[in-house]
């Protein structure tokens, strides 16, 4: 006869039940948990991805002009005037490489009676300006013409432009224009070299402490106002000989001294141009460093330098 279990072995048994249902239970946990732990793992790796993109997108663009460079331009460049040189300053024309700044004068904005023409033959582009209307032989600042020029170097420039009468036949007629630089460190007409004679407009010149100051300098042996007429700041600017195109740019009636001007620091200065004489025709202007030798810096063939 089969003898019934004892209580020990069911006792045992029902412990063995229990504790495998227990197990069961804390595994079905523990998966749950790890998957929740996945769960905020992967979200947490997404919110930083996300912030790490949206960090990067704002380093890159940083200004809000998409270019990258930070100074809100757009040009890629940095310097933040717009005009893509890095250079610092917008102008409208420079100095190149070799020291030379020229453009046409039809490239100009003309206002009131300036005229562009091309019917005289051998322009250097094929066209020129003249003003059309009353002369102003004493009064400077009329038909104002302004243009902007990127200097990347300090020093000393010369200014020359060609040019002829565009009536009679006198040279002495028809052949001038007034000119001033106001915001460069110094602008004046020379003569001569080791030692050089300056001539200044009014009013500076009139300051005798002004004159004192340049005629102290070595190269200098003396320094006066320009002969003939000039007033605040403005030079008078002359051809001499000009019955056809020629390269002539003068200051100081029967006294000529070419112009000259100084620029301090790197940077963009106002050339000014207005109306003098009716009916002299202004083909090319350049401004070059004073080391440049005249046949490359009047050579026609030379390029215009726009800014960029």
């Amino acid at each position: 006869m089969r003898r019934p279990p004892s209580l020990c072995f069911v006792l045992a048994s029902l412990a063995l039940v229990s504790s495998s249902a227990a197990c069961s239970d804390d595994a079905a946990g523990d998966e749950e948990t790890s998957s929740e732990s996945s769960a905020e793992s992967e979200s947490e790796a997404g919110e930083a991805s996300e912030s790490e993109a949206s960090g990067e997108s704002e380093s890159s663009t940083g200004d809000g002009d998409g270019d990258g460079d930070g100074d809100g331009d757009g040009d890629g460049d940095g310097d933040g005037d717009g005009d893509g040189d890095g250079d610092g300053f917008a102008c409208d024309y420079e100095v190149g490489p070799d020291g030379i700044l020229a453009f046409e004068a039809e490239e100009l904005p003309l206002v009131d009676d300036w005229t562009e023409a091309s019917t005289v033959a051998d322009a250097s582009a094929g066209a020129y300006i003249y003003w059309a209307g009353s002369s102003f032989n004493n009064q400077p600042g009329n038909g104002l013409i302004e243009v902007m020029l990127g200097v990347d170097a300090p020093g000393r420039y010369r200014v020359q432009w060609r040019n002829q009468i565009g009536m009679g036949t006198d040279p002495t007629e028809h052949n001038d224009v007034w000119l001033r630089f106001p915001d460069a460190a110094d602008a004046y007409g020379k003569a001569g070299n080791d030692p050089e004679t300056r001539r200044y407009p009014r009013p500076i010149c009139e300051d005798a402490s002004f004159i004192a100051g340049v005629e102290a300098l070595p190269e200098v042996s003396q320094a006066s106002c320009v002969m003939g007429s000039s007033s605040e700041g403005w030079m008078k600017v002359y051809s001499s000989g000009a019955t056809s195109w020629r390269w002539s740019t003068r200051t100081s009636d029967n006294d000529a001294h070419d112009i000259y001007v100084e620029f301090d620091t790197p940077g963009a200065y106002t050339m000014q141009l207005s109306a003098r004489a009716d009916f002299l025709l202004l083909d090319r202007v350049v401004v070059h460093r004073e080391d440049v030798e005249d046949s490359l810096a009047t050579d026609l063939q030379h390029a215009t330098t726009p800014c960029d």
